[in-house]
């Protein structure tokens, strides 16, 4: 028993400690880019999500291609999206995010849009350096999605040639997966069988009362044949 007990113990604190979550590595972004008009509110109306590569505009070798909008932080680019004249691209490292817009043609800058970036364990972005971007960015409550997000809204620009910003961001652990609290209820459940076994079978002949010395036996034996023999039978 107490060899079971120190095996269970090891069990249940492997099962306990799960990884330790340093940084942004592994969380699951959902992003929106939505065009923007003047006077818009961004992301409002919600209009369609380029992002999401159900609508052509996600490139093939993306974080989010063939996904409805999100990405994994890992080692490639978790989103590209282009309209044929820009391709703008989001990286994430494990503390940063940077946003690139690379001119494709002629055509590019013309087209303003807001971008925005959300996941439930990400709790603010802050800058860290920018070049060529008539923009304006923010962290909060966007109404679109249903926590606090980093949003950016890029005005447009003439003479546009391309602009990078870059972002830290902090961000917490989520909780341990549901499984290995119930790999730890049946650990429990295992524990409390094997330390208290099953209460002994009864003895068919008491079947759980009192066994008589061994006098009385053959008393009540002889009273109950006493009982049953016909009247006038001697045993």
């Amino acid at each position: 028993m107490k060899k079971f007990a120190t095996v269970l113990t090891v069990a249940i604190l492997s099962m306990s400690t799960g990884k330790i979550w340093a940084d942004g590595i592994g969380l699951t972004v959902s992003g929106a880019l939505t065009l923007f008009n003047p006077g818009d509110v961004p992301l409002q109306p919600s209009g369609l999500n380029f992002l999401n590569s159900a609508f052509g505009a996600v490139p093939p070798g993306y974080g989010n291609s063939n996904t409805n909008g999100t990405a994994v932080i890992g080692s490639g680019i978790e989103f590209g999206v282009t309209n044929g004249s820009d391709l703008l691209t989001v990286d994430y490292t494990g503390t940063t995010v940077t946003l690139m817009d690379t001119c494709l043609n002629s055509g590019c800058g013309n087209t303003s849009y807001t971008v925005a970036l959300y996941s439930p364990y990400i709790t603010g972005y802050s800058l860290v350096s920018s070049s060529g971007l008539n923009a304006s960015y923010s962290y909060g409550d966007t109404r679109y999605f249903p926590g606090n997000a980093g949003a950016l809204t890029f005005f447009g620009d003439p003479g546009f040639s391309g602009y990078s910003i870059t972002f830290d961001y902090t961000s917490i652990a989520p909780p341990p997966p549901a499984t290995q609290s119930l790999q730890l209820a049946s650990f429990s459940r295992f524990a409390v069988l094997a330390a208290d076994p099953a209460p002994a079978v009864p003895e068919p002949a008491s079947f759980g009362f009192a066994r008589s010395s061994g006098s009385e036996e053959v008393s009540l034996a002889h009273s109950q044949a006493d009982s049953l023999k016909p009247p006038g039978q001697v045993l």
